[in-house]
């Protein structure tokens, strides 16, 4: 049986993990963290899907085999992150299975071919025939392991995106925000009550921001919400910047669609003079870009941001002569802007990927090809996408899909079985 080392004790890592312990493979994982570290960053967010599409039947079963299945959350439930994580994911690392083979607080630097430089070897036997070197960082102290597969589902979080135009930082951004302006918050009073808070971001997540923030506002009216988001492309402003599924079966997900097109069309800026905008907590800036940013300051502390902004990318307002600011101050910014897979662990491997959404190229091909934009229509496309001119190495989860965000777990459990019967078929 081959070694396997798998980066990542997440929701993707874990099930690889357990699935590989019980075909009989021999299983290192390493997590950077602690176990679901990523997952309990937004553990108070609640999932739109429902548990027995985040977890897999080999996980359930081993559960309940050991913990009874009324220990398990019902298949039709949905959980917050913090609950996948304590009901599910941290009772299956806690497994005998998978004794003593998490190593938690162990970073993957680096991964290479033993005795081969990326140049070399290429499409060689000699190649694919050596181990892989990982390079663990453990607190101060490192080493190396070797794995003659490797699994890489360490996932797209926290690894954020930029807020600028076109994607790259606007002027100030590096110096202004820190990785916690990226995240989701805990929208609560100390923080968010009584303030202006710029939200930045055209998806789910910032929806789920800005929704929570204008129900803070009726509890603390003086909360104001400048949200930055783009228009639904080839809709008008009435559609409001969150696409909506026709018929969604995620009726939560649904909700809060609705609820911020709802917030968003009500506060656009257009509108500022309405009274019905007046009395709503939401000013929506749709199609505009952030040139920079700079902190304010009384003494020491920083107490708020200057903004600037352009609107050349908005031909629907810069055409109607709208009288726009060019600048904001707000006392608050959360950054919803998505994440992306960082690539630099295996730089010193063959990774064919695609220029558009840096996730493995086969599989970035199949996904531009899927018309709908519903997450749920998405399928796993079988372990001959996942394939990489180096052969065992396998990126799974989130971090396949590269900068596509219709990543579901239930795929990445597909993802899990299908590569375990490639390498059961010997064909990697």
């Amino acid at each position: 049986m081959p070694r396997i080392a798998i980066i990542g004790a997440g929701p993707i890592g874990l099930e690889a993990a357990l699935l590989a312990r019980q075909l009989g493979h021999e299983v290192q994982v390493f997590e950077k963290g602690r176990v679901a570290e990523n997952i309990l960053d937004w553990g108070h967010i609640r999932l739109f899907s429902p548990f027995g599409m985040n977890s897999s039947e080999w996980g359930r079963g081993a559960l309940a085999r050991v913990f009874g299945r009324g220990a398990l959350p019902r298949e039709d439930e949905l959980l917050t992150g913090l609950e996948l994580a304590e009901r599910y994911l941290i009772p299956m690392s806690q497994l005998v299975e998978l004794e003593g083979r998490i190593h938690e607080q162990s970073q993957v630097r680096s991964i290479n071919r033993r005795h081969f430089l990326k140049t070399a070897g290429i499409g060689s036997t000699a190649r694919g025939a050596e181990p892989f070197q990982l390079l663990i960082e453990h607190r101060t102290d490192e080493r190396v392991h070797l794995a003659d597969v490797v699994l890489d589902c360490s996932g797209t979080y926290p690894h954020h995106n930029w807020v600028g135009d076109g994607g790259q930082p606007c002027v100030g951004e590096r110096q202004t925000l820190t990785d916690a302006h990226y995240r989701l918050p805990v929208i609560c009073e100390p923080e968010f009550g009584d303030r202006n808070v710029l939200v930045i971001g055209s998806g789910f997540s910032a929806a789920t921001s800005v929704v929570a923030l204008a129900n803070l506002a009726k509890r603390h009216p003086h909360t104001k919400v400048m949200w930055l988001a783009k228009s639904q492309s080839g809709q008008g402003i009435a559609a409001g910047p969150i696409t909506r599924v026709p018929n969604d079966p995620l009726i939560e997900r649904d909700q809060l669609a609705a609820k911020a097109n709802e917030l968003a069309v009500v506060g656009h800026i257009s509108r500022a003079s309405s009274p019905e905008s007046k009395a709503n907590p939401v000013v929506w800036f749709a199609d505009v870009a952030v040139a920079s940013m700079t902190p304010t300051q009384t003494g020491h502390d920083v107490d708020g941001f200057h903004v600037e902004l352009d609107w050349s990318v908005s031909q629907r307002l810069a055409t109607d002569g709208e009288n726009l600011p060019s600048r904001i101050t707000v006392d608050r910014i959360i950054a919803n802007v998505g994440y992306r897979p960082d690539r630099t662990i295996y730089e010193e491997l063959h990774v064919h990927e695609c220029y558009a959404t840096q996730g493995p190229i086969k599989l970035a091909a199949k996904l531009l090809g899927e018309s709908s934009s519903d997450c749920l229509a998405q399928a796993s496309h079988g372990a001959d996408v996942l394939k990489n001119p180096e052969p065992n190495f396998f990126i799974l989860g989130s971090k396949s899909y590269g900068r596509n965000s219709n990543f579901l777990l239930r795929v990445g459990h597909q993802q899990i079985r299908e590569v375990f019967e490639m390498l059961k078929g010997g064909k990697s």
